[in-house]
């Protein structure tokens, strides 16, 4: 059932409060992530955040200001039909007088994703597959084995395509290494190959199916942070 940008918003409005929220700031040269909640909204106005004061709070204060471009992920994980809305904003104010709380724009665009999606959605982000063993979130020097883009992802797994020879075998163990906004932002995704086919049209081109070895709590986190990223680039 597709729903309408109207039930959407609705969703907004009618938000509970203490929702847990994830802020990313649009830095020019780093990636800012933080960890906000849900206070309350003002309808087609203004949405109000908390202002934490966590470490990471402290670090991005230089970045809180008015006009400073963010990305809002509320995750409603406590209903039966659990999703997370995602939109772009601006930051309004920064009150520390009345409460302690972050004031944002209320979004002319919202994105709505399943969070227990099976099937799965066409994506397009710019990717590489490199070995499973000696990589980490921080290494950047690791030699790919393909060089190509995810294609498409669910809870349970998804396509990767690549053009050109590479060694990757099938019922071997990678990670997926894939690129968000930023050089320096990039998701790795624990997976095992399962079928390689070749695209029609393409005589170098492959399509590289896989299944995601992680938990599902965690293969949930990782695909919408996936699925968020490419709704909103």
């Amino acid at each position: 059932m597709i729903h309408s940008p109207t039930y959407q918003f609705s969703l907004l409005d009618h938000m509970s409060c203490n929702t847990e929220v994830n802020i990313q700031i649009l830095a020019p040269d780093q990636v800012i992530r933080l960890q906000s909640r849900f206070i309350g909204v003002d309808p087609k106005r203004m949405i109000i955040l908390e202002l934490g004061d966590d470490y990471h709070w402290q670090k991005a204060q230089n970045f809180l200001f008015i006009g400073q471009e963010i990305i809002v992920r509320i995750i409603r994980s406590n209903e039966p039909k659990a999703n997370v809305l995602a939109f772009k904003s601006k930051i309004q104010k920064v009150e520390k007088n009345l409460g302690y709380w972050l004031l944002i724009d209320y979004p002319k665009e919202l994105q709505k994703v399943a969070l227990r999606h099976q099937s799965r959605i066409p994506i397009s982000l710019s990717s590489v597959i490199v070995p499973e063993k000696g990589e980490t979130e921080k290494s950047q020097k690791v030699k790919p084995l393909a060089l190509g883009a995810l294609k498409d992802i669910s809870i349970k797994g998804g396509a990767f395509v690549s053009s050109g020879l590479n060694t990757i075998m099938c019922e071997e163990s990678y990670l997926l290494k894939v690129e968000l906004s930023t050089e320096l932002d990039t998701q790795l995704v624990p997976i095992t190959i399962k079928n390689i086919l070749p695209i029609e049209h393409d005589d170098e081109a492959f399509q590289y199916g896989f299944t995601i070895n992680c938990s599902q709590v965690k293969a949930e986190s990782i695909v919408h942070k996936l699925l968020m990223c490419h709704l909103l680039k």
